[in-house]
């Protein structure tokens, strides 16, 4: 799909969370932009400006309650707070929070957040108490899942950056167990009961995606790699059919409980954040950077579908941005040419060809590792016979 958003540059597009097959919300990394879909993603409107701040988490429990993770980027401090609505976005209150990156909520009042450690509320986020966790694990969490009220995961990473974590509460919330120490890094954790779940995220220091799989509540977990670097969400629309996404436009699914996953063209090289299904798995949506959304409709029939658009001459902001030693650049070529594709420094001098090369018309990718260069602004320009465009980037060790 192509949602439209104003302004431009919409590169950073990260986290989101769709209601219902209509109903979605959108975020944006840094400012902390927030956009709202009431058309199943066609059309998109910016309740909330930019909240200068790094925006990790969105979820709402229904079309009124929502809730937004954010972290002001305060020197020397960082700052973090939850933004709360309880009429649809069209309000929000700000509310000062520990150190959390992710939030889950049963109802309106009732939910958990992780981070630094777990917390709970009771009163829709205004307050939150730290619960026990045992051992005291010293690892940053980055989501957290319920089966149901009764038992619950999470999952996260530690600052060493090689050493995953999964803990787990099977009172709903009282106390959290140290449950495994696994040698990935967590990304997202998804269970279709107490017993059956799913943990994905990448394996450091090579960096291959990673599906971790238990049947028996994470007391012992199969693991398999996958041909991508990280894998960043995973859902299961019934005990076995399952669906991850993660970086560079990868999708897997699974018919056999995660026992073995296929690779799913995606179109996109962009990376994928967040993937959500309803009506039985028949509708899907996929999230990503640069503005990506993917839709999934099992009940269309792909002869009567309408052929896509012709590719034009574009040139994507390259991702990350700013950068430390290697960014993402995408840009898509109309019809064959020529096309040249080159990194420039503030003083015009060229540092790096990505492309010099007849290419055919399509969607292409390149790396730019600056391993080498200094930090400093640079310009990344793309020209054909019949198209040219530059932007700048940052790189900053």
């Amino acid at each position: 799909m192509n949602p439209v958003f104003d302004p431009a540059g919409n590169y950073n597009t990260y986290n989101g969370f769709f209601i219902d097959e209509h109903n979605g919300w959108w975020t944006t990394l840094f400012p902390g932009m927030v956009w709202h879909t009431t058309s199943e993603g066609r059309d998109w409107k910016r309740p909330l400006d930019s909240t200068n701040a790094g925006l990790s988490d969105i979820k709402f429990t229904d079309s009124l309650h929502g809730w937004i993770v954010g972290r002001t980027l305060r020197n020397p401090d960082n700052v973090n707070f939850l933004l709360i609505t309880n009429d649809g976005g069209k309000h929000w209150n700000k509310i000062l929070t520990p150190t959390i990156e992710c939030v889950t909520f049963f109802d309106s009042l009732n939910g958990f957040a992780g981070g630094d450690s777990i917390y709970s509320t009771s009163n829709g986020g205004i307050t939150w108490r730290t619960q026990m966790v045992e051992p005291s694990v010293g690892f940053g969490l980055t989501d957290i899942f319920f089966s149901d009220r009764k038992y619950g995961w999470a999952v996260g990473g530690s600052n060493i950056h090689d050493v995953g974590v999964v803990i787990c509460t099977v009172d709903s919330g009282k106390t959290w167990q140290f449950q495994a120490k696994i040698t990935s890094v967590g990304n997202a954790v998804y269970f279709t009961d107490s017993l059956h779940g799913c943990v994905v995220g990448s394996t450091p220091p090579t960096f291959q995606g990673m599906i971790k799989m238990t049947s028996d509540g994470g007391k012992s977990w199969s693991t398999r790699h996958l041909p991508c670097s990280w894998l960043n969400d995973v859902v299961f629309i019934n005990d076995s059919v399952g669906w991850a996404v993660g970086d560079y436009g990868y999708i897997w699914l699974t018919t056999d409980q995660g026992v073995s996953w296929k690779q799913v063209e995606s179109g996109t090289t962009s990376h994928l954040y967040r993937i959500f299904f309803f009506d039985g798995g028949s509708i899907g949506y996929i999230l990503g950077a640069d503005g990506t959304l993917l839709k999934y409709d099992k009940t269309v029939n792909l002869k009567e579908e309408k052929p896509f658009s012709p590719i034009s001459f574009s040139l994507s902001q390259n991702f990350p941005n700013p950068f430390n030693s290697t960014t993402k650049i995408d840009f898509s070529i109309e019809h064959a040419s020529f096309t040249t594709l080159a990194i420039y420094d503030v003083l015009g001098r060229n540092v790096s060809t990505l492309v010099s090369d007849n290419l055919n018309a399509g969607s292409y990718s390149r790396l730019w590792r600056a391993d080498n260069h200094p930090s400093g602004v640079y310009f990344y320009r793309l020209e054909s016979s019949e198209y040219s465009e530059t932007k700048k980037l940052i790189m900053q060790k």
